[in-house]
């Protein structure tokens, strides 16, 4: 009776580890399916990845080749090009000869703003009296590169100006010139301006100027009228003689040849 009850013991322990191996073969077959089911998936998300961005570079190239054809295709003048092939939607397409007066019109603004600079310089030195001021040069983008546009407008020349300038020249006097001050005179800057209708680019970059440059900076209050205000009137003044003579005298490059060749420009 005792052999026969061991027997049985030992019988049901071997069932039990048979069971056991049995299970543990399934979980590590089940667990090789998952990892190997998880390396496929991994392996086609790859794949496709890789597939995804072969495609969004080969259109970035074609993108690109269109653009340069539609550069090279002929003469016009843009603001921006269209937003993808096709799409029609260049911005401010005008005829080549506004290029042209671009360029005639930024040379004789930004020589004559030089031989001012030169002169003061001579007279009272580099850091007495700065003249030239960075902002002009985004300012002379939108003066002498865009017809008709909206910052360029005398409200958001001057509004946008004195406001960036006494802005930053109050800040400087009250917090010292740092990141800090630096930071929060183009963010208030920028929210009086789109307050008041005057958003005008050039006069945030003047903001940082007074506040990083310590020969304007020591200009004080004056800094609202001189140089900045006087220097941007000046290049509005410009500006509108620009406008006028693109407005006037319209030419593509065709024209340029057939007046070498013989023919006339036209006025409209």
């Amino acid at each position: 009776r005792a052999s026969a009850t061991h027997a049985s013991l030992a019988r049901a322990r071997a069932e039990a580890t048979r069971a056991r191996q049995a299970r543990a073969r399934f979980a590590s077959a089940g667990l090789k399916k998952c990892i190997h089911s998880r390396r496929i998936r991994g392996a086609v998300v790859v794949v496709v990845a890789a597939r995804d961005g072969k495609e969004r570079v080969r259109d970035a190239f074609a993108s690109v080749l269109d653009r340069a054809r539609c550069v090279c295709g002929d003469s016009k003048s843009r603001v921006a090009l269209e937003s993808r092939a096709g799409a029609k939607d260049a911005v401010g397409e005008r005829p080549f000869s506004d290029a042209v007066f671009g360029f005639v019109f930024s040379m004789l603004a930004f020589g004559a703003l030089g031989m001012v600079d030169e002169s003061i310089k001579s007279v009272y030195g580099v850091r007495a009296a700065p003249f030239m001021c960075g902002s002009w040069a985004s300012l002379s983008v939108l003066a002498f590169g865009v017809v008709d546009a909206p910052p360029m407008r005398l409200w958001n020349v001057l509004v946008g100006t004195v406001c960036s300038a006494a802005i930053a020249t109050a800040l400087v006097g009250a917090c010292g010139a740092s990141w800090q001050t630096r930071a929060l005179s183009l963010s208030l800057s920028t929210a009086f301006m789109m307050r008041l209708g005057a958003i005008h680019p050039p006069a945030g970059a003047l903001a940082m100027i007074i506040v990083d440059n310590a020969a304007f900076t020591s200009l004080g209050w004056t800094a609202l009228a001189y140089p900045a205000l006087v220097g941007s009137l000046f290049i509005v003044a410009m500006s509108a003689a620009c406008q006028a003579a693109k407005n006037s005298f319209e030419f593509e490059w065709s024209d340029v040849v057939d007046a070498i060749g013989g023919g006339r420009w036209r006025r409209r």
